[in-house]
């Protein structure tokens, strides 16, 4: 995933198109987290368009980086926005590789590490423990319960309705 090299921007101000296009977003995205995170776009032009700074640029990127990259929930990117703590990719950005890759080996010796730790089983090994099942059972359903007969009025030696 893409973060924007903050030494690499050489105008003073992007539109949301621009940064949009450098972090692989959608602009939308953008304006969402302008809202999300509470943060006011210092300049707009004639028609309304942002136009972000560098600086500004510098905070979306750190946003992107807690979200997209780090996995971080809105509210856990807020949290860790309030902290002040740079970003570990910020070594990226100022051209430390080397720290960088040593960080990296270090992760995948200790990927290693816990890989060979893992209990280990051979096929011969392997128990497969099957527990049977009861049958199913059939319950019959429970027998309809049916109306009370219909009671006709007395007849009075006059015919009625019902006749």
């Amino acid at each position: 995933m893409p973060l924007i090299d903050i030494q690499q921007l050489s105008k003073l101000y992007y539109s949301i198109g621009e940064v949009a296009e450098l972090l692989d977003v959608n602009a939308s995205l953008l304006r969402f987290w302008e809202k999300e995170f509470k943060f006011e776009i210092s300049k707009k032009n004639a028609k309304g368009n942002r136009l972000f700074s560098v600086k500004e640029i510098e905070k979306i990127n750190r946003i992107y980086y807690f979200v997209k990259i780090e996995g971080y929930t809105l509210d856990g990117a807020k949290k860790a926005l309030r902290s002040k703590v740079l970003p570990e990719t910020s070594v990226v950005n100022s051209g430390n590789h080397d720290a960088v890759i040593l960080r990296l080996e270090q992760i995948k010796r200790r990927l290693v590490h816990l890989k060979s730790a893992l209990p280990t089983e051979s096929p011969e090994e392997k128990v497969v423990t099957v527990i049977p099942t009861p049958a199913p059972t059939f319950i019959p359903p429970a027998p309809k319960k049916s109306a009370a007969p219909k009671t006709t009025p007395p007849s009075m030696d006059m015919p009625t309705l019902f006749d």
